[in-house]
């Protein structure tokens, strides 16, 4: 039986949050102005991400760094698109995160206190 070692839970969003991305270019890491994009879903180890913008991975690999907040704190983060797919009205990447533990633990600590914040919006004043 083949085991994942890095399989991570998925938390989809209800309102996606908005993010910016610039791709990474070359050995020297030169980055491309922002591009906006909405967080489809998230884990500690990588994302999906839709937007207008039709990168073009099919030339080669493609290397990203995103930034976004989930809940208080900013986060930067570099990874690799590993798929595209078409939707409407624009595009959809699967992004792997390069591995990071204070980020992914970063990530875990911001979806918690987001989650927590959306179940006392929801179930009203909670102690």
């Amino acid at each position: 039986m083949l085991y994942k070692r890095h399989e991570y839970f998925r938390h989809s969003f209800g309102i996606p949050p908005k993010a910016t991305f610039r791709i990474v270019v070359g050995e020297d890491m030169n980055e491309s102005n922002p591009g906006d994009c909405l967080l489809l879903d998230i884990s500690p180890g990588g994302t999906k991400i839709a937007t207008d913008f039709n990168l073009p991975i099919e030339k080669g690999p493609v290397f990203m760094r995103l930034h976004f907040t989930l809940f208080e704190t900013p986060i930067d983060i570099e990874g690799k698109i590993v798929w595209k797919k078409q939707s409407t009205g624009g595009f959809q990447y699967g992004i792997d995160f390069v591995e990071n533990p204070s980020i992914s633990n970063l990530i875990i600590d911001e979806l918690k206190l987001r989650r927590r914040s959306e179940v006392v919006q929801t179930d009203g004043k909670k102690s």
